[in-house]
């Protein structure tokens, strides 16, 4: 076990508690504060001209880790054009849309692009003032056990303990926030590679296994693993009230899959049905893809699920077998990990496009809403229907944002740390507090889960 360290930080006025594996020297406070006068991601968003190019280039390349200034400015001074060029040709060859991990665009150009980016990156942009966490809210940050690796989705159980799935460690952590010491829960494949979690009723954990094409559920009383496989790399899952478990195909679009998982059944290898999405207008064959991306189960059934870069919502209904499709009203939005409240309505981050998306699917009507901060980019959205709030993650601005849609009102909560990629959210079913996970790669800090507490 790790057993961090609480110490006290001062932020925009307001405290707020930081968690460290170990205590900070002078200088590393030095530092940390010497952190503070730099740039937010959002900041170097603002100088690249609004528009479709730049929707594109969010989608592209922000989504892995933020365009900070390490990217812009190494060393302290800016990119070339030429620089550029080598950086996203790197990037190209790790996930470009012939390769095997192809999560940018079809068409990204090195040469075009670093054009692009030298001539609006060249200049400073003006910080902007950050706002202070409202009276009565604290962050607490519970540094990761180990530095580098990937806290890619967070659950809390029914006993307040906070699971996290280490994607790059290839295990499972459990954080006692009464005593802020982790546990290790050992995966039994090896190179796991967890990524979406879920936690059933009887507290028994659902995990994705992204590399080893797998869901998997851990036993929590009985301390036992069992997979299933899914036959494709899954992105995300969803529990269905029938008992199954629905995955979707990461890069799957021709055709572009969903599957339904049978939990029940005896014979391992007959438990996935395949479904097929419809399929994309424009991205349905060739390279790339519209890149499958979160996966619901809405309170009447239907299974919804996102498309990262087709820019569509899609609903499945089980019980008649039949699907339709809702197009963003924006081209190049970036629909994310979006959530269903009780009455059935989406509310979806529109991740290039910086803005909280509502789609009441009786209607098909979408109405957007604008982020307070402009290029926060939104990535993630939690509902919890207790009190009506809508949680949202950011990944450019540093900030959690929740939503008050009577009032029609957000309100703004600035995160301790810089650089955090807020890439999953989940909410305390006791204390109603919101636990976040910070997952960048490559990371600029210590790997970081944080807890909200609002009052």
């Amino acid at each position: 076990m790790t057993r961090p360290l609480i110490l006290t930080i001062l932020l925009g006025g307001s405290l707020a508690t930081a968690v460290g594996v170990s205590d900070r020297t002078p200088v590393e406070r030095q530092q940390v504060r010497a952190a503070d006068s730099l740039l937010y991601s959002s900041d170097w968003l603002g100088l690249l001209p609004d528009g479709e190019e730049k929707r594109r280039f969010i989608l592209d390349c922000t989504g892995c880790h933020q365009l900070d200034d390490q990217v812009v400015r190494p060393g302290g001074k800016a990119r070339t054009g030429a620089e550029f060029s080598e950086a996203i040709t790197r990037m190209l060859g790790f996930s470009g849309s012939t390769t095997g991990f192809p999560v940018i665009g079809h068409g990204r150009d090195a040469a075009t692009t670093s054009v692009w980016l030298a001539r609006y990156l060249s200049a400073s942009p003006v910080a902007k003032p950050r706002p202070t966490l409202p009276a009565g809210a604290t962050v607490t940050e519970f540094n990761m056990p180990e530095a580098g690796d990937l806290p890619h989705d967070v659950a809390v159980g029914g006993d307040g303990r906070v699971v996290v799935t280490g994607m790059f460690t290839h295990r499972m952590w459990v954080l006692d926030p009464a005593t802020g010491t982790f546990e290790s829960v050992e995966i039994p494949v090896p190179n796991a590679n967890p990524r979406a979690l879920e936690i059933d009723a009887a507290g028994d954990w659902w995990v994705v296994l992204g590399a080893r094409h797998m869901v998997a559920r851990y036993s929590v009383g009985a301390k036992s693993w069992r997979t299933w496989r899914g036959g494709f790399y899954p992105h995300s899952l969803a529990l269905g009230g029938d008992g199954a478990v629905w995955i979707n195909g990461h890069f799957t679009h021709s055709p572009e899959l969903i599957v339904r998982i049978d939990t029940a059944a005896t014979d391992s290898s007959k438990a996935a049905e395949r479904v097929e999405v419809p399929a994309h207008p424009t991205m349905g064959k060739g390279p790339g893809g519209p890149i499958p991306y979160e996966i619901r189960v809405a309170p009447d059934g239907r299974v919804w699920m996102s498309e990262l870069q087709g820019n569509r919502l899609f609903a499945y209904d089980p019980k008649t077998k039949e699907s339709e499709t809702f197009d963003m009203p924006e081209p190049w939005s970036g629909p994310r990990r979006f959530d269903i409240d009780r009455r059935g309505i989406l509310w979806i981050p529109a991740y290039s496009t910086n803005e909280l998306v509502r789609l009441d699917p009786s209607t098909r009507r979408f109405t957007r809403f604008p982020l307070p901060i402009a290029n926060s980019v939104p990535y993630v959205v939690k509902v919890d229907d207790t009190n009506g709030r809508i949680w949202i993650g950011t990944s450019a601005a540093d900030v959690i944002y929740s939503y008050d849609a009577t009032a029609n009102r957000f309100t703004t909560y600035p995160l301790p740390s810089r650089g955090a990629l807020v890439r999953h959210l989940a909410i305390d079913p006791r204390t109603r507090d919101l636990w976040i996970a910070y997952g960048a790669s490559p990371g600029r800090m210590p790997a970081k889960v944080a807890r909200l507490t609002v009052k």
